[in-house]
């Protein structure tokens, strides 16, 4: 009896023992169980790779077929030892359904319940005096390229609610914004401290979290709470996670270690992670050149209901050794793109495909990729704040370029060259010339390229240690206004002042022209103690003159007033003179109410995911005013006010009036 044979008797007689609610979900898991439980019998023959398929008690491997690669089961299981599958809310494993009877998907966490956010979040008492300074400990950790700083807010704040703060993680976005971005590092980090309570679902949370926004290495090393049984369901979704992200790292030594369990708890998993199991089980097939077990794997795909498309095409490739085509539209996974590699997709396919924040981070640190392919969406990563700044220059310095002005590429063969290459040369000329003029004029050239983009702000701050090695003199005056900027993105706040002060003689567009950069200073430099405020009539005269359009002046006066400043009457007025806006992401009701009380506690992680969640996954310029403004005061109440002046920064920045160009 062939497979396919078998599995039509199998659903005939699934169809007379299952009950009339549920015979859909009963059939599926019968059938998967099955044929599951052939796909694993049919890896252990191959002898895949990983230490999770050799078995104490299995001394030799079972005798394989001469006649054909994929034979059904030795011993298929009878109907009766498939458990109680025609019962919907029964799972083999143990796995009890969360709610409602159905299984909850770690790959795609429930969402905040709005209407109820408010009352879940019960305030924490702190434990410690009053107005007390955060402070961080010494150890540090790399996280996702970002250097993080585990926090220690869960001993001043108390026991994090393990419930509440998984659902609050479920809720995230991947943030744009480089400043959100190291904050979510470093709350991820510290939320590990408390990763081993048996009651709760928070290392799940954590897990999906770090997966889901790009924190690729530190989902790969993440340690299961010896809590969870091997073999459990339970234990099943956090290592196949963890066998994700191997996956999307290319980490092949491990990637497989667990795959014989993980598919042998197939049934119990939710659609989504049961789907990626399938994928796994290819991939682990397809790292040892296996066909058979990978065309399995094709085969079991292909009767899944509801499988991506993207991800079945893979699996047909491999298991067939065809080049797949890919559209423009289709949105891959780390284990689709990783499929597609190995079956010898066009890389500029792959590129050009949609790619969620975890594919992004993949690709981004892909060596197989051609430089010209990996610097594009290296930018791309770093654009989205998936990587730090210095990941994007090191794959600029890695690429091929020319070490000075006259090495570059120039006529036809800059033709040939890509957007991004040129760039990268650019980078690479500026950082290696030495003499102040050409130098400067390369940084123009450089910045110019990115202007109209949204990565101009990565622009800029890529340029910071080239602007920093040059001193502000009469000779270069002109460019004063690019070098404040340039300094000013980068933290180097007495250098943009020194640039400020030198454009007072020495820019051809006037003693004054510039002033208005004074104020961004300010509110922007952490350290700067004395003298705030000082700077803000230059800004009275521009918004009474209309420099500002009426949204950026709405915002203005937000920022200001969140950070104490003593706004002037004349910019309130004309702020008032339009409504303020309605646009821009708003949060949850009750959400940031439950901001402030958890600020006012002194909870350092929980006000830093509930501030990731009342941004919204636009970053600051896409936050509407009153959560942007309520953010703010937060992160200064828990002692962040560094981060709470950089996300100001942020949310000014891109709309500050420039000075016509010189």
């Amino acid at each position: 009896m062939t497979r396919r044979q078998f599995s039509r008797f199998l659903h005939k007689k699934q169809e007379r023992h299952v009950e009339a609610g549920g015979f859909r979900t009963g059939l599926c898991l019968a059938m998967i169980s099955v044929v599951l439980t052939s796909a694993s019998s049919a890896v252990a023959q191959e002898d895949w790779p990983g230490s999770a398929w050799d078995r104490p008690a299995q001394t030799k491997k079972p005798p394989q077929s001469n006649v054909q690669p994929l034979r059904p089961m030795n011993a298929p299981p009878s109907f009766e030892s498939l458990g109680q599958h025609g019962d919907p809310n029964s799972v083999p494993g143990g796995f009890s359904p969360r709610t409602n009877g159905s299984a909850q998907s770690f790959a795609t966490p429930p969402s905040v319940d709005r209407a109820d956010l408010s009352p879940l979040f019960p305030s924490h008492t702190p434990n410690t005096p009053s107005g007390s300074v955060f402070k961080a400990p010494q150890a540090t950790s790399r996280t996702g390229n970002f250097r993080s700083t585990p926090f220690s807010a869960l001993q001043t704040a108390g026991r994090v609610d393990p419930e509440i703060t998984s659902r609050i993680l479920d809720d995230l976005k991947a943030p744009k914004s480089h400043t959100l971005r190291r904050l979510l590092a470093n709350a991820l980090a510290s939320l590990a401290v408390d990763a081993d309570a048996k009651e709760d679902r928070l290392p799940e949370s954590r897990l999906n979290a770090l997966f889901r926004l790009g924190f690729l290495t530190e989902a790969a090393d993440f340690r299961i709470p010896a809590s969870f049984n091997r073999g459990s369901s339970d234990w099943a979704r956090l290592a196949l996670t963890r066998s994700h992200a191997r996956v999307a790292l290319n980490n092949s030594d491990s990637a497989c270690i667990d795959a014989r369990d993980i598919i042998a708890q197939a049934n119990a998993l939710p659609k989504e992670d049961k789907h990626t199991a399938i994928l796994i089980s290819g991939y682990c097939g397809a790292l040892t050149g296996n066909s058979a077990a990978a065309t399995l794997a094709a085969d079991v795909a292909r009767e899944q209901s509801g499988f991506d498309p993207a991800s079945l095409a893979a699996l047909e490739a491999v298991a067939h050794s065809s080049q797949p085509r890919i559209s423009a539209t289709i949105k891959l996974s780390p284990i689709s793109y990783r499929l597609l590699q190995k079956a010898g997709a066009e890389p500029e396919q792959l590129i050009s495909a949609k790619s969620d924040t975890a594919l992004l981070a993949a690709m981004s640190q892909d060596n197989e990729l051609p430089a010209s392919y990996r610097i594009q969406v290296t930018e791309r990563a770093a654009d989205d704040a998936v990587i730090s700044v210095d990941a994007l220059a090191k794959a600029y310095r890695g690429a091929t370029g020319g070490a000075d002005i006259e090495q570059m590429r120039s006529g036809r063969d800059a033709e040939t060259a890509s957007p991004s290459e040129r760039r990268a040369e650019m980078y690479v000329a500026a950082i290696r010339q030495q003499t102040p003029l050409r130098k400067v004029r390369l940084i123009r050239s450089f910045l110019d390229a990115n202007r109209k983009s949204s990565s101009y702000q990565t622009a800029l701050e890529l340029m910071a240690k080239p602007v920093e090695s040059l001193r502000p003199v009469p000779e270069i005056g002109w460019f004063a206004e690019t070098a404040i900027e340039v300094l000013l993105i980068s933290g180097r706040h007495r250098q943009a002042r020194e640039w400020l002060q030198l454009a007072e003689s020495a820019d051809p567009r006037g003693p004054r022209a510039l002033v208005h950069w004074a104020a961004l200073i300010d509110i922007a430099d952490w350290q700067r103690q004395t003298s705030r405020g000082q700077s803000l009539q230059s800004l009275e005269q521009m918004a009474l003159r209309g420099d500002f359009l009426p949204d950026d002046l709405h915002r203005l006066a937000t920022v200001l007033d969140a950070l104490a400043y003593h706004v002037p009457i004349p910019l309130w007025e004309a702020a008032s003179r339009t409504p303020q806006p309605t646009s821009g992401h708003l949060p949850a009701t009750g959400l940031l109410s439950e901001l402030q009380k958890a600020s006012k506690s002194r909870d350092t992680t929980r006000t830093i995911l509930l501030v990731l969640n009342a941004i919204g996954g636009n970053g600051p310029r896409g936050s509407h005013m009153i959560a942007l403004g309520d953010s703010i005061r937060a992160l200064k109440r828990v002692g962040l006010e560094k981060e709470a002046r950089l996300l100001s920064l942020e949310a000014l920045f891109p709309a500050w009036p420039r000075a016509p160009r010189g």
